[in-house]
């Protein structure tokens, strides 16, 4: 399953999965995903409907996606590793006496190389936030600094939040630049909705 916030995908969207460049046929390979599932809250009579910042989708389990550094205008690729795939159980509980971190691409632009677009940013590693409390099916959390302002997580929604050990415990969604807090959709929440979509339920 691939995971992230609907704020970052959008309605009705085809989507596809990046996982590699290739450097024979000099083309990126590209995964057909088709549009997102998405979420609603609301009464049986369906009368009152609330969005769910929330979006998914089933991956070919065949599916592997690499991290590439790639020289350029050569394209000549420097170094790969394979991305990790996790594997929660979607029931982990947060921890006041934990930490946790995420990190994203910020300040995405487009810039124009060699007759080519390319798409640029700046990745960032967040670590060593702590968790402060839950609201309805958000996960707060302290930055251990100051909020640097919201440009500087533009690009990050959708990224999972990992405990100590490692395992994702919610999405990013959000933030509050005057109190320095991180909110994270909670994926336990949602443990059902995903159990009913790969038919463990």
């Amino acid at each position: 399953m691939l995971l992230t916030v609907a704020h970052a995908t959008g309605d009705n969207q085809r989507w596809a999965l990046q996982v590699r460049f290739d450097q024979t046929l000099k083309r990126t390979q590209l995964v057909g995903l088709g549009i997102m599932n998405f979420l609603a809250s609301g009464t049986l009579d369906a009368s009152h409907l609330k969005r769910i910042d929330f979006s998914y989708v089933q991956v070919p389990s065949s599916t592997v996606a690499f991290r590439q550094e790639i020289e350029i205008p050569s394209n000549v690729i420097k170094t790969e590793r394979t991305i990790k795939v996790h594997t929660p159980t979607f029931e982990e509980s947060p921890d006041s006496a934990d930490l946790y971190g995420f990190c994203g691409m910020v300040l995405p632009a487009q810039e124009e190389h060699f007759g080519a677009s390319y798409v640029s940013g700046e990745f960032r590693i967040y670590e060593n936030l702590t968790f402060l409390h839950r609201i309805d099916d958000k996960l707060v959390f302290k930055l251990p600094s100051d909020h640097p302002g919201h440009d500087q997580f533009e690009g990050c929604s959708g990224a999972p939040i990992l405990n100590g050990a490692g395992i994702p415990i919610a999405l990013v969604v959000g933030g509050c630049q005057e109190t320095d807090e991180i909110y994270g959709l909670s994926l336990a929440t949602y443990k059902v909705a995903i159990d009913i979509d790969v038919g463990l339920v």
